[in-house]
C-alpha cells in the first residue's frame, strides 16, 4: 500500500514528499526530515520498456511474446530488475479470453453507423489480458449548492427562481487511471470495477501476468479525482432541487482524501478491417468496454439523401396543397 507520510492538519487530505502546500486548501506543509519515502515497493522481473508508445511492462518471460499490448510494437528494451510501487490489491479477471472475443463481436454490431460486415470481415490481430494500474480514491465532502428551479412561489411571473442548500457525501473507490499508455477517458470509461472483489497482492500471481507498472504518481491523479468528487456532488445536489434544475453550481470541500494502488484486469484487443487497425478494451471483470471502429459512410449517405428526399417531397406537397387552395 501507498501510505502518505503524513496528513494535512487543517483538512487531512494526502501530503505527499514534494508537496510544500495542501493541494487541497492550501495550507503550508509541516517541514520534514528526508526519510527516503514510506511507499511499499517490490521488486519487478522481466521489464521492459517500448519504444513505440513508452510503456513501461513487467511479463513473464516464459509464457508472453515480446509484444508490446498496447500499441503492437516488438522494439522493445529490456531492463534490469526495478524497484516499483506495490498495488495493495488485485482483482482477478473473471471474463475468458473466448467469451472477450465474443464480447468484441457484439459490440462491432452494436450501432447502425458501423459497416454492416464489420463483425464477419475483421480480424482481431492481438488479444491481451493485462493489469492496468489505478489509483483508488476516498474522500467525504462537505457541498455548498445553488441552482434555479423551475417550481417558483404562487404568484411569481419568473419560469425560474433561484435555490441553494447545503450537502454532505461519501465516497469510496473513486478510480483513477495510473497508466501512461491508456488515455484518462479510455481508463474511465471502462468503469466500475467490483473491488469487494480484489484479493491482497501476495496471493495473486503476478510472476506469471502481464502487468504496467505505475506511471502516474498521485500527486498528479488527485486533481483528476477532485474533478470527479465535484461531478459526483453536482449530481446529487441536482436531486435537491425541487422540479427541473438548471445551472447547478457547487462549491466542494474535500476531507479527507485518500488513496490506494491497485490493479485491475483489461483485456487489450487490436483488430484489423479493410487494411485499418483499431483497439478495443474490455473490462476483464464486468466486460464493460470502449473502442474504436470504422464508419459506414454509405449509411451515411443513404441517410442524408433520405432526409433531402423527405424534404424535397415535403416542398413538392406543399407547393400542390397551396395551388389547390389557391385555385378555389
Amino acid at each position: 500500500m501507498s501510505e502518505v507520510l503524513e496528513k494535512c492538519a487543517v483538512c487531512q487530505a494526502l501530503l505527499d514528499e514534494e508537496d510544500l502546500f495542501c493541494a487541497n486548501c492550501g495550507t503550508e506543509a509541516p517541514q520534514r526530515e528526508n526519510t527516503g519515502g514510506s511507499n511499499e515497493s517490490m521488486i519487478s522481473t522481466h521489464n521492459f520498456r517500448c519504444d513505440g508508445c513508452g510503456a513501461s511492462m513487467s511479463y513473464d518471460a516464459k509464457v508472453q511474446n515480446l509484444r508490446c499490448p498496447f500499441c503492437g510494437g516488438e522494439k522493445l528494451q529490456a531492463e534490469k530488475d526495478v524497484k516499483t510501487l506495490a498495488p495493495k490489491f488485485v482483482v482477478p479477471f473473471r471474463i475468458e479470453q473466448h467469451d472477450a472475443v465474443a464480447r468484441l463481436k457484439a459490440w462491432m454490431g452494436s450501432s447502425f453507423w458501423r459497416p454492416g460486415d464489420l463483425a464477419t470481415l475483421s480480424i482481431v490481430t492481438k488479444l491481451t489480458a493485462v493489469y492496468v494500474p489505478y489509483w483508488v480514491f476516498s474522500a467525504k465532502t462537505f457541498t455548498y449548492w445553488t441552482a434555479d428551479s423551475s417550481e417558483t412561489p404562487w404568484g411569481a411571473s419568473a419560469s425560474w427562481c433561484p435555490v441553494s442548500g447545503e450537502h454532505h457525501g461519501s465516497y469510496d473507490g473513486l478510480l483513477i487511471g495510473a497508466s501512461s499508455s491508456l488515455s484518462p477517458a479510455e481508463t474511465s470509461s471502462i468503469c466500475p470495477y467490483d473491488l469487494s472483489q480484489a484479493i491482497p497482492t501476495e496471493r495473486a500471481d503476478l510472476e506469471n501476468a502481464l502487468f504496467e507498472q505505475f506511471q502516474v504518481q498521485r500527486k498528479y491523479a488527485r486533481p483528476l479525482a477532485q474533478q470527479g468528487l465535484e461531478e459526483y456532488e453536482r449530481q446529487a445536489c441536482e436531486t435537491l432541487v425541487p422540479g427541473r434544475a438548471r445551472n447547478v453550481n457547487v462549491n466542494v470541500r474535500v476531507e479527507g482524501l485518500s488513496a490506494e494502488p491497485v490493479l485491475l484486469p483489461v483485456w487489450i484487443m487490436a483488430y484489423s478491417y479493410r487494411e485499418q487497425t483499431f483497439r478495443f478494451l474490455l473490462n476483464g471483470q464486468t466486460g464493460r468496454c470502449t473502442g474504436t471502429a470504422p464508419t459506414s459512410y454509405l449509411k451515411i449517405a443513404g441517410v442524408v439523401a433520405a432526409v433531402i428526399g423527405a424534404i424535397v417531397l415535403l416542398v413538392i406537397c406543399g407547393g400542390i396543397i397551396a395551388a389547390i387552395a389557391g385555385s378555389r
